[in-house]
């Protein structure tokens, strides 16, 4: 089993990379838009299916991970946030943060709470979704229930994820570059993305 340390430090920082902050308005309201044509979409139709069958293939595997994803989350953070507040209590001075002290206190705390042991399942579940994401973001996409499939990983990805966190990271910009792209493609711009050389990571990775 890895070292708790190692563990701690996951356990406190954000799972996702997260790039620099933009406008949180215009994104919320397009991820708004995006939600309520979504939902027109949640039991795609034979036609929708068999032009995005692989993209909605894609979805169906993923979205009871999203599920479990946050079950495996809740359970986490019971633990985490009274460990990491008991962990604060205790190295609060400057000059005691990064001393062997400090590590004795991250790994007492982590382990009195079981952090570790609820992390592990979660991490696991993440690393699933993160594989699934990719292909998701790198598949083309011809239909609204293919654009349902699209905003879910988008949503996965800005949406809460520390233990004591409650809002949504609209300063995704990587996440709402994928939304925006598989957006501009449905509504027959793909030619237009293409002249300006735009490719995403994902797409780029999958040729």
């Amino acid at each position: 089993m890895a070292q708790a340390t190692s563990l701690s430090t996951i356990s406190t920082a954000r799972f996702h990379n997260r790039a620099e902050p933009a406008p949180a308005a215009t994104r919320r309201s397009f991820i708004h838009t995006i939600t309520a044509l979504s939902i027109a979409a949640a039991a795609p139709s034979a036609t929708a299916q068999t032009i995005d069958a692989d993209l909605i293939a894609l979805g169906a595997r993923f979205e009871p991970l999203v599920d479990q994803y946050y079950v495996a989350r809740k359970r986490w953070a019971r633990s985490d946030v009274p460990a990491y507040a008991e962990y604060q209590a205790m190295v609060s001075p400057a000059e005691y943060r990064g001393s062997f002290e400090q590590r004795q206190a991250m790994d007492h705390c982590w382990e009195r709470w079981g952090v570790e042991e609820a992390l592990v399942p979660l991490l696991a579940i993440k690393e699933k979704m993160e594989e699934l994401t990719n292909a998701i973001n790198a598949a083309p996409v011809s239909s609204i229930a293919g654009l349902r499939v699209k905003a879910l990983a988008a949503f996965w990805q800005i949406a809460p994820e520390h233990s004591d966190d409650i809002e949504y990271s609209f300063d995704d910009r990587c996440a709402f570059q994928q939304l925006f792209t598989a957006v501009a493609e449905l509504c027959g711009l793909k030619d237009k993305i293409a002249v300006v050389g735009y490719e995403s990571r994902d797409r780029a990775r999958s040729r």
